[in-house]
């Protein structure tokens, strides 16, 4: 990935943490706590506390702009879209990963209901799911591709992953990040202790590694990676 790269909706920093060895030009967020809790892990050059569609940079002053499982959770997507565009480089990169209209039905209560045929109850739990993750937009791969283009990206390259199997094993394991999730609304770290957490994610990855491998062959998945380029 080229620089200068945007990190949009870079919540605390820690999926780039994990994934760049070198700092991100610039990170934003709308949410104070998750700037704070960024500065402190120290991924990127530079933070700013804003909303997508109104980012004070000139235009064309990326080359990359990424966005990992945020874009779904914004109401208002498309101006969002429109401001990437207008801030990458002419020919400059922009790469996500968004979910399907697959992957609401990816959970285990969803499958369970549906294999009774309590098809009602399983479309109810469905809207519920979506609501209790803010979920606004899951297209399917044609779907997103055509709402990309029409706001003037062209799609490059994409991968669906997160099978059936995988979704509902995620689902299954949710309840196990309860405590996570207190930590980070108490303590505004989804870690308390991060050399601890690092052990133990590498005994899961081994445990969980030949559910979680992605397969490249995989159709209708619940999570889409797209390489987009500005047209």
């Amino acid at each position: 990935m080229l620089a200068p790269l945007l990190d949009i909706g870079c919540g605390e920093g820690v999926f780039a943490k994990v994934l760049f060895r070198d700092l991100i030009d610039l990170g934003i967020d709308p949410q104070t706590q998750e700037i704070v809790r960024a500065k402190e892990l120290g991924q990127y050059k530079e933070l700013l506390q804003c909303y997508g569609d109104k980012i004070p940079r000139e235009a064309g002053s990326f080359k990359t702009i990424l966005s990992n499982s945020v874009l779904e959770h914004i109401p208002d997507l498309k101006p969002v879209l429109i401001e990437a565009h207008r801030l990458l480089a002419t020919d400059g990169d922009m790469y996500i990963t968004v979910p399907t209209n697959y992957f609401d039905h990816y959970s285990f209560l969803y499958q369970t209901l549906s294999f009774f045929k309590l098809n009602g109850l399983a479309e109810k739990f469905r809207m519920f799911f979506n609501n209790f993750w803010a979920h606004y937009h899951y297209f399917d791969k044609t779907g997103w591709i055509s709402y990309l283009n029409s706001v003037g990206f062209d799609v490059i390259e994409s991968q669906e992953y997160c099978s059936k199997t995988q979704g509902v094993l995620n689902d299954l394991l949710a309840p196990f990040s309860l405590l996570s999730f207190f930590q980070k609304k108490f303590f505004n770290t989804w870690f308390l202790f991060p050399k601890l957490r690092t052990v133990n994610a590498a005994i899961l990855s081994k445990v969980f590694f030949p559910f979680s491998k992605v397969d490249k062959k995989v159709k209708n998945g619940g999570i889409i990676f797209f390489h987009l380029r500005k047209r």
